[in-house]
């Protein structure tokens, strides 16, 4: 037994662990391939043993304001750094295999905190492939596809 994990139910403890971005892609509805977050996505997720997530992506090729203040930048690109990064957290069930809801407590866009996102997800190992609803992109809803690598140190440190 593991204490840190004792009170997580059993179908969510393959989870726990840090992730580390490794490709989001999707498909349209007219079968085009979709590179969300252009060419080079990062990312990180964490799913700890107390049933709390978080998340963060950062689209490919992002423009540096020059300086480190948080009001740096003009409108514009303030305006197009929001829209290229991804942030929230809260906590985290999974009702059934093969399904994750991360329960949103706080999030980058205002509007997220308090709704459920529900994934749909395939673990291989230390191999995560989650699948949200479609996310539109360029202007076209397509579906949308986060591949995720189990960092090591975090399955040694995190293993049930």
């Amino acid at each position: 037994m593991n204490p840190a994990v004792d009170g997580l139910p059993e179908q969510a403890r393959p989870l726990i662990g840090h992730w580390t971005l490794e490709s989001w892609t999707g498909v349209t509805a007219a079968g085009e391939e979709v590179a969300h977050g252009g060419g080079e996505p990062s990312g990180e997720l964490i799913y700890l043993p107390s049933g709390r997530m978080a998340v963060q992506i950062s689209h490919g090729g992002r423009i540096r304001f020059g300086s480190g203040e948080l009001d740096a930048g003009d409108e514009p690109g303030q305006a197009r750094a929001y829209r290229t990064y991804i942030a929230y957290a809260g906590r985290f069930s999974v009702p059934e295999p093969g399904t994750v809801i991360h329960h949103v407590e706080q999030a980058l866009h205002p509007d997220q905190a308090g709704i459920d996102k529900r994934r749909a997800y395939e673990l291989d190992g230390d191999r995560l492939r989650l699948r949200t609803q479609p996310v539109t992109t360029a202007g076209a809803a397509a579906s949308s596809i986060l591949a995720w690598r189990r960092r090591p140190w975090a399955a040694e440190r995190l293993a049930p």
